[in-house]
């Protein structure tokens, strides 16, 4: 057995185990109330090269924009209304911190920030994955005749 061969099949492994973890998280998180965990989505998104990890991430922001362009859907009071049915009579919930979903005033308007719910620089890398996406070239090419 050759080492390229091992090298190939351990990063090969790597991928699938990084898309395998993908693929539950995305499938799993709220897409409610996203302001807690999109940031760290991005900054993992931009560590990985993966066409098919970068399908994933577009479809699921996607769902995403979409929901969030009614303002009450992020607000923060629902929190407190949403049943929690998984719970046992004698199970207690960790409490975490939630100063990313407090407000002052009444009035929700939404999660805004420069571009929709994206800050510029996501904004940016989103595109970019979408032109790429599309088969795009986003870099400078220098064409020598």
């Amino acid at each position: 057995m050759s080492i390229s061969y091992v090298l190939e099949h351990s990063f090969l492994t790597h991928v699938q185990s990084l898309l395998a973890s993908q693929y539950y998280m995305l499938t799993f998180l709220p897409l409610s109330h996203p302001q807690s965990y999109l940031p760290m989505l991005f900054r993992v998104w931009e560590s990985v090269n993966s066409y098919m990890y970068d399908e994933r991430m577009l479809q699921f922001l996607a769902r995403l924009a979409e929901m969030h362009v009614d303002p009450t859907a992020s607000d923060p009071r629902k929190i407190k209304d949403l049943p929690d049915d998984a719970v046992s009579d004698d199970e207690g919930r960790p409490q975490w911190p939630n100063e990313d979903l407090q407000f002052n005033g009444t009035y929700w308007g939404g999660l805004y920030k420069d571009v929709g719910i994206f800050t510029e620089y996501d904004w940016g890398s989103l595109m970019s994955k979408c032109l790429a996406s599309m088969g795009q070239f986003t870099g400078v090419a220098t064409f020598v005749d």
